[in-house]
């Protein structure tokens, strides 16, 4: 598995294991098995035993179903355009592992051979179960969570209209004319919902900073800049908001370029190809 890859998948990882919503489900489901004992566990394990045994089973078989998805997920993010699709694959992968996992713990806790047949039927048990996991983990991503009250809390946060900028042939190029609230504060965590200062390529994710934190999204920096709002892109893993730049300066030497100081403290390159605009767009905040 190259680096790339395994950074990609980490950062899934990450991601899916941040979100309340996970954890919540999965204490609810081990507490409902524990308490109902479903398939036999009610009658051959004491309480105290049965919540031993579905917090060991599901543990394990979340882990898998987890990594799976996370490892799906970053590695056909280039092949596969539909998220749901790509962690649907990951998700019937991780019916394998979650049956060995199955009729290894079915054997220490309640005697069950341990044989293909057992891991045959426990796998085919699994591939629901892998499924639902999918669709919560799913649902959990989704960039639309919350977004009613992300609205009612970011109310304050709407950008002002500024001046038109002269409009560029590519995507680089923001509308600078756009009263509402930029869309890509929807996929956000309400907590980092702020006002959006800059946009950043990291492997197969952008890194949103705002004022408020910073958030990696799986996604292309061109469809960020779409729904980022006012800005411009800077350079080719670089995109800053008109709000987010607090001035320019030249570097010094035989081929100077332009370095852009932002206000959450970074100091990013200018591309040559990029210049013209920046100067043209934000030529009150150069130093000469």
């Amino acid at each position: 598995m190259s680096d790339t890859l395994l950074q990609s998948t980490l950062r899934e990882l990450r991601t899916l294991l941040s979100r309340p919503r996970l954890w919540l489900v999965f204490a609810l489901v081990v507490g409902l098995f524990s308490l109902t004992g479903p398939f036999g566990t009610y009658e051959r394990l004491p309480f105290h035993s049965r919540l031993g045994y579905w917090l060991s089973l599901h543990t394990g078989a979340w882990g898998c179903a987890l990594v799976c998805v996370a490892f799906s997920d970053a590695a056909l993010s280039r092949r596969v355009a539909h998220r749901m699709i790509r962690m649907l694959i990951g998700a019937i992968v991780a019916a394998l592992p979650i049956g060995v996992v199955i009729t290894a713990i079915n054997t220490a806790v309640i005697k069950a051979p341990f044989n293909l047949s057992q891991f045959g039927e426990n796998a085919l048990v699994a591939l629901p179960i892998s499924i639902g996991f999918c669709v919560l983990a799913w649902l959990s991503l989704s960039s639309g969570e919350d977004t009613n009250a992300a609205r009612k809390h970011d109310a304050d946060d709407t950008p002002a209209s500024i001046a038109s900028a002269p409009p560029e042939a590519t995507i680089t190029q923001t509308s600078v004319n756009r009263p509402d609230r930029p869309a890509l504060l929807d996929r956000l965590p309400i907590a980092k919902r702020g006002s959006l200062i800059r946009l950043e390529v990291q492997d197969h994710y952008v890194l949103a900073v705002t004022d408020k934190g910073s958030e990696l999204l799986l996604m292309r920096l061109g469809d960020a800049i779409v729904e980022a709002g006012a800005g411009q892109q800077i350079h080719r893993s670089h995109w800053v908001a008109d709000r987010g730049v607090e001035s320019i300066t030249r570097q010094t030497g035989t081929n100077p370029r332009l370095m852009l100081h932002t206000s959450d403290g970074q100091t990013l390159p200018v591309s040559r190809s990029h210049t013209a605009a920046v100067r043209t767009r934000w030529a009150g905040r150069l130093n000469r």
